[in-house]
């Protein structure tokens, strides 16, 4: 498909030349035939260079009048932003510092109720423990009494069998009549022999008494 360009080219005629043609590249080199070519420098009257002078300064002083506007202008545009901005920042400070203390206060307040009611738990763990201690020395306490007492009972119902003065007599009387003999004696199979005067019977003896 043939481009348009190139159809524009085929019906212009022959002896029109593009500029084109003849625009050197930028990345090409000066040529060699323009090294060393001076250009003539243009010869200006006085009158006209005075009126390119007056020219001048007056374009530079329009433009150092505007510029001046424009940053004072820019000047006072800031200056109220900053001061606005300074009202706002100081007004949203404001505001922070009092959520901020709201936000605090609610913080403090909840921090006292946990901290009340963690002492409140705490003191209810400390009286559970003293009613449980005071309960186990309640029990030791009243274990030691019913030892004591029975150790009372025993005692007392020991001392019917003991020796008084007014018994003593009755006592040795009851002895001499009674009298006891705690010796005895065991034999290899466990057989008890009381008595001093206890006569023992040997196995050997049973045997020839009873053989005769």
């Amino acid at each position: 498909m043939l481009s348009q360009r190139y159809l524009l080219k085929l019906g212009l005629p022959t002896y029109i030349q593009h500029a084109e043609a003849h625009r050197k590249p930028r990345w090409l080199p000066v040529a060699k035939s323009k090294i060393y070519r001076i250009p003539k420098r243009p010869e200006i009257s006085v009158d006209e260079r005075l009126e390119l002078r007056r020219i001048n300064n007056a374009y530079n002083t329009q433009m150092r009048a505007i510029r001046r506007f424009y940053v004072e202008d820019w000047i006072r545009e800031k200056s109220s932003l900053e001061s606005a901005t300074s009202e706002m920042s100081q007004r949203l400070e404001a505001d922070e510092w009092l959520k901020c203390e709201e936000l605090n206060d609610k913080w403090n307040k909840q921090i006292a109720s946990d901290r009340e009611e963690r002492r409140k738990k705490e003191l209810e763990a400390m009286e559970e423990f003293s009613l449980l201690r005071m309960e186990a020395k309640d029990k030791a306490l009243k274990e030691r009494i019913d030892r004591a007492s029975e150790k009372i009972k025993k005692e007392k119902e020991l001392s019917t069998t003991f020796v008084t003065r007014e018994n003593l007599e009755e006592t040795i009387e009851n002895v001499l009549a009674n009298p006891i003999d705690y010796n005895f004696a065991i034999d290899l199979k466990g057989n008890i022999c009381e008595g001093r005067d206890t006569q023992i019977e040997y196995d050997d003896k049973k045997k020839a008494e009873a053989a005769n």
